[in-house]
């Protein structure tokens, strides 16, 4: 985790954006929010004049305000997708090179490199884009070393193309910024099938180091016995390695103890509970695996800095209602 404080992420839209791309680069940082146990990864949506725009489907979105070019301290990420030239002005360029000189980081997603790049902030820089936009673009900005990669890094700036490599290029930045822990759980809140995760290089594939796969066995296990949790030695049994090689697979690849990473689901798993059932912090307790509702409660502060009863009230206010009227 980085010791400052981390910037705000910017979202700023453009007409024609891709509702998957903002959803692929937004949600990963929605799972770190709830689960780093601290207000990280906080965003504001903005556009050009504050006003509502509409996505390539029609889904209209209205933003939480206009946006300031001279803002700093924070990771702006630029989401343009259909008629990205007909937008280009140069009162749009000047901003963006006002507000690229202060942001730490800018990602570009889909077709917005076009905007990067018409501004000049790109020149010297390797960059990607849209595949559809890939010809056009070498040739309208020689000065841009044009990549095929699914997503690039160069200097502040990182670009890509779709969705799929939007969300490769948001987990890699959620590795970067907050370690690789938040990286595998943003990663398999995507898996549906883990075969073709690990084919796609996700989930755990993506740590890259050897035993990823058992780390991946072992949090699925984890995942499974969260009612009943296992000891570190039956863990290991279960995955068919030694104590000794689990804990150090764990610390290498998600810098944690593998009991540490066991209690954070278990957490989790009870932040989960107790924002969408109506279950009574001991019955939450039992089926995350805790003796007693203080036992989960101390645990519970401890990692989100706040009580259930506080994340309850200020996360789903009708919780609190609900348990007078008896409904949900």
């Amino acid at each position: 985790m980085p010791s400052n404080p981390p910037p705000t992420f910017e979202f700023l839209l453009f007409d024609g954006f891709s509702n998957m791309v903002l959803a692929s680069a937004m949600e990963p940082l929605r799972d770190v929010r709830m689960n780093a146990g601290q207000e990280t990864a906080g965003w504001r949506v903005s556009t050009l004049d504050g006003a509502p725009v509409s996505s390539s489907s029609g889904l209209q979105i209205t933003p939480d305000g206009s946006f300031d070019e001279r803002a700093g301290n924070r990771t702006l990420v630029l989401v343009a997708g259909y008629r990205v030239r007909e937008q280009l002005s140069p009162a749009l360029l000047a901003k963006l090179r006002t507000a690229t000189r202060q942001a730490r980081l800018v990602l570009a997603l889909d077709t917005a490199a076009w905007l990067l790049a018409a501004a000049g902030v790109l020149d010297g820089h390797t960059a990607t884009i849209h595949w559809q936009e890939l010809d056009a673009f070498a040739e309208t900005f020689p000065k841009v070393e044009v990549s095929t990669a699914r997503f690039v890094r160069s200097g502040a700036f990182l670009t890509c193309g779709g969705a799929s490599t939007a969300l490769d290029m948001m987990l890699s930045l959620i590795q970067d910024l907050y370690g690789s822990a938040a990286a595998f759980g943003a990663s398999t809140m995507f898996v549906y099938d883990p075969s073709r995760q690990s084919e796609l290089n996700r989930g755990a594939a993506r740590l890259e180091q050897k035993g990823s796969a058992k780390i991946l066995q072992a949090a699925n296990l984890m995942a499974e016995t969260i009612e009943a949790p296992l000891n570190t030695a039956d863990l290991a049994r279960r995955v068919s390695l030694s104590e000794r090689t689990l804990a150090r697979a764990f610390q290498r690849e998600l810098g944690m103890t593998p009991g540490k990473y066991y209690k954070m689901l278990r957490l989790q798993h009870a932040r989960y509970l107790s924002e969408e059932t109506n279950l009574s912090l001991e019955q939450i307790a039992l089926r995350c695996g805790f003796s007693s509702a203080s036992s989960l409660g101390r645990s519970y502060s401890g990692l989100y800095g706040r009580t259930i009863r506080e994340a309850r009230v200020q996360e789903e206010p009708w919780v609190a209602s609900s348990h007078k009227t008896g409904g949900r």
